[in-house]
């Protein structure tokens, strides 16, 4: 492992046996004020926004996000951060880790909403086995007051338990895990100082809560994976093709 990496043998071992893990120094503050500046121009146009969380009872998103950013600035790829978590992805995963997709995900101050608890794979194809790792980065870092995350260890290791839409009938909106009250029992919140990053697993449970501070919590999430493995019996995912379910039951 190149010592440039800010990554452990130790810390990669708990990362495969949780799910989940910190790590601290993966960005310059000077890095991530070129991110704060690219991040602020995407969500100045409302018509590259999707909403996962609907509007509040005032009509103010509650949970506005933008799909693969890289795509409107190309430069993202090309930067020292990206090129690190290449680095960290191949470390753990293998050579075969590669860049897959990126996501911006905004919590406004003091209304921004909960992330359900969920599973990254009750979004993916079901006909394939994904081994991915998401790298969460708080552009101002984020206690939990300020909306970080959650996660229940060991779930990695799990299947893809029953998800539907946080709003029936939108498929643009988040995916909700059944028992939610129970995945809070067993989470464990994480702050994430500035210039840390966490990262979990695709199959890892996990929440991010409210924002309940007077500053807003602006996340850029990387995605780097292996490719995926055919499954011979396809899952069978039903909210993946109706909105509606599981209210038709």
């Amino acid at each position: 492992m190149p010592n440039s990496l800010p990554i452990s043998q130790a810390e990669k071992d708990r990362f495969l046996s949780d799910g989940y893990i910190r790590l601290d120094g993966v960005i310059t503050e000077e890095e991530l004020d070129w991110y704060r500046v690219r991040y602020d121009d995407l969500f100045s146009d409302e018509s590259e926004i999707k909403q996962l969380g609907g509007r509040d009872e005032q009509g103010r998103a509650a949970l506005p996000q933008i799909l693969e950013p890289h795509r409107k600035i190309p430069e993202l790829l090309e930067l020292p951060y990206l090129k690190r978590l290449e680095g960290i992805a191949k470390f753990i995963l293998g050579p075969e880790a590669e860049f897959k997709n990126d996501h911006m995900i905004l919590k406004p101050a003091g209304h921004g909403a909960a992330t359900p608890w969920h599973q990254d794979q009750a979004y993916h194809q079901p006909d394939s086995t994904y081994t991915n790792i998401n790298f969460w980065l708080p552009l101002e870092g984020a206690t939990v007051d300020g909306g970080s995350m959650h996660y229940v260890r060991g779930t990695h290791r799990g299947t893809i338990v029953p998800h539907r839409h946080l709003i029936v009938g939108d498929r643009q909106s988040a995916m909700v895990a059944d028992h939610q009250n129970y995945w809070s029992m067993n989470g464990e919140a994480l702050d994430c100082p500035v210039g840390s990053v966490l990262l979990h697993h695709s199959y890892c449970m996990h929440y991010a809560g409210p924002n309940l501070t007077d500053l807003p919590r602006r996340a850029y999430i990387a995605v780097f994976s292996t490719p995926p493995r055919p499954l011979e019996r396809p899952f069978n995912l039903p909210w993946q093709t109706d909105p509606f379910w599981p209210d038709k039951e």
